[in-house]
């Protein structure tokens, strides 16, 4: 058993080490970490329209042919734009959060509006929490590299705390287990007199 746990303790405090070093470089340059995440994803997906179109020419069906066709040039565009220009498509993902958070938020005041005999605690109530989606939404669309970078700097965090605590439970494991060890070592007999 302490051979396996010697095996699990050294690959487990590698990878805890790789998930502290992660981190740092996350928090340090959240941006070009996007960036290349955005392109890897843009090459993935380049790919995969490569492959419809592929398929497509294959396939003897003609609308199974066209839909392939049309979800291969789709994909090739989207593919050829995000490798191009990650920075705009990612300045979309918060923007498009906002514009969502936004619109539940004048939709939510709007059906509030439309009922009768609400209590007026409970009007406040939904009144405070649509205004809070609606200020939410048009900070997000407003601040939208600032959400993109500070979230990568929590999955930078994350992956540090991780490290740090898995490191920390490999030490207690291993203390544990030479502590066992040791133990092994004392005979426990009852004693009796001659």
């Amino acid at each position: 058993m302490s051979e396996f746990i010697k095996k699990i303790k050294a690959s487990s405090s590698l990878a805890f080490v790789l998930c502290i070093v992660f981190g740092v470089i996350i928090c340090i340059w959240p941006g070009p970490v996007l960036v290349t995440v955005c392109r890897i994803a843009g090459a993935l997906i380049l790919a995969f329209g490569i492959y419809s179109l592929v398929l497509c020419g294959k396939n003897e069906n003609s609308m199974i042919r066209s839909f392939q066709l049309t979800a291969g040039i789709l994909l090739c565009v989207l593919g050829i734009w995000i490798l191009l220009a990650p920075g705009t498509f990612l300045r979309l993902i918060p923007i498009v959060i906002g514009v969502v958070l936004v619109y539940h938020g004048i939709k939510n005041l709007f059906l509030h509006s439309q009922v009768k005999g609400a209590s007026p605690k409970s009007g406040m109530l939904y009144v405070a929490l649509s205004l809070i989606a609606l200020v939410f939404g048009l900070i997000m669309i407003f601040g939208a590299n600032f959400f993109l970078k500070a979230g990568m700097v929590l999955v930078g965090i994350g992956l540090i705390y991780d490290g740090i605590s898995g490191l920390f439970m490999m030490r207690q494991m291993g203390d544990k287990q030479k502590k066992l060890n040791n133990d092994d070592d004392v005979i426990d007999v009852d004693y009796k007199e001659m």
